[in-house]
């Protein structure tokens, strides 16, 4: 936490969804980040996509075609709700260099999303309980890459490195959480008076 200012820390706050006064202090800043990267599920909101209040898929069974294809178009996800919709991930890095590392706060942007802002996550390492993040997020870590040297053999027997690219994390998905697991997860987030600071 010393490697951060104050600022780069309320900026994380506000993007695990964190309230706190403005004058809080350097301690409690630093206190209030580690919670909220000990709870998951403190996050950027998912842009809401209330499937109850959606037409069925296809329409009703007599509905004319303009109706099922009003249904159709319902059903489907904006752009931004699919780069945002969230995903449970376990994230292992293979890059030796990063070994000794927690985790790593992921950065990516689009000018058609979130209103061109720069979208930013910390991710654990290797947190068996896994970690949620936008897709866009996902999908930047699933495609990072990084280059490697193998030890190989010449013809005249000579030994050289040769280099090659390969995967930077391995990243292993997740089901989602259960509704009892959200459930109890939102119970011991209301009791806990860190989550609340700022609120009126």
């Amino acid at each position: 936490m010393k490697e951060l200012t104050d600022a780069e820390i309320k900026e994380e706050l506000k993007e695990y969804g964190v309230k706190f006064h403005h004058k809080t202090g350097s301690t409690k800043l630093a206190e209030l980040l580690t919670e909220a990267r000990n709870n998951p599920e403190v996050m950027m909101e998912d842009i809401p996509v209330a499937v109850d209040d959606r037409p069925y898929e296809g329409g009703l069974p007599d509905a004319s075609e303009t109706a099922k294809a009003a249904a159709a178009k319902a059903l489907t996800k904006t752009g931004t709700q699919e780069a945002m919709k969230l995903v449970r991930i376990i994230v292992t890095p293979n890059d030796p260099l990063m070994s000794g590392y927690p985790g790593l706060i992921f950065t990516v942007g689009a000018s058609g999303l979130n209103n061109g802002k720069m979208i930013k996550k910390y991710v654990p390492f290797n947190n068996e309980e896994g970690w949620h993040v936008q897709q866009i997020i996902y999908n930047q870590i699933k495609h990072a890459e990084m280059q490697k040297f193998k030890s190989v053999s010449r013809p005249n027997g000579e030994k050289v490195l040769e280099p090659y690219i390969t995967q930077k994390f391995n990243v292993r998905v997740l089901d989602p959480l259960t509704k009892e697991q959200l459930d109890r997860l939102a119970a011991s987030q209301a009791a806990n008076p860190a989550f609340h600071i700022g609120d009126n």
